[in-house]
């Protein structure tokens, strides 16, 4: 008799831990794709320097198209958010292009009123070290290069609070 009672004990502790519910959590992810047409060019970051605070004197912010790093001198550079630009094009396997970037070799940004220039624009494609735009690129085997963009942007003594932007086109031309 005994035996049975705890037996039956052991029951009930094991049916108490079975009722005990279930923790739960819910997590939202994002879902992204790029789809490209043969000789279609896509713009999926943009060049963008991110926050800065001017100097007394005139500096520099440079973003490098192989690694993304960026660096300052006389400028302070705040913020985490900046890019170099990411193009993603598609084509016909192993054939050569060259790429044009309009304008250049300076593209001049303002906030409306005040300028800034931007200049030592270098490409690097599918991870190549940075070079001059005009030199041939080729596409890889299954058709597609992935172009980076970095350069230096010039900032004034004392450069104005503002919004800076301006736009650009890289064109890509078969060989």
């Amino acid at each position: 008799m005994i035996g049975g009672h705890r037996a039956r004990g052991a029951l009930i502790v094991v049916g108490l831990l079975a009722c005990t519910p279930a923790l739960a959590a819910t997590q939202t992810g994002t879902l992204r794709v790029i789809a490209l047409t043969p000789t279609n060019i896509l713009n999926v970051d943009p060049l963008d320097f991110g926050l800065i605070i001017p100097g007394a004197a005139a500096g520099t912010v440079t973003l490098d198209a192989q690694t993304g790093a960026r660096t300052g001198t006389v400028v302070t550079l705040a913020g985490a958010t900046f890019s170099r630009a990411r193009f993603v094009a598609a084509g016909t396997p192993n054939r050569v292009v060259t790429l044009a970037l309009n304008p250049s070799p300076t593209i001049t940004i303002s906030n409306g009123v005040n300028s800034m220039t931007i200049n030592q624009l270098r490409v690097s494609a599918n991870g190549a070290g940075p070079q001059p735009f005009g030199p041939n690129h080729t596409l890889n085997a299954i058709g597609v290069i992935d172009f980076r963009i970095g350069g230096r942007l010039n900032v004034g003594a004392n450069q104005a609070s503002g919004l800076y932007a301006a736009n650009f086109t890289l064109t890509m031309d078969y060989q």
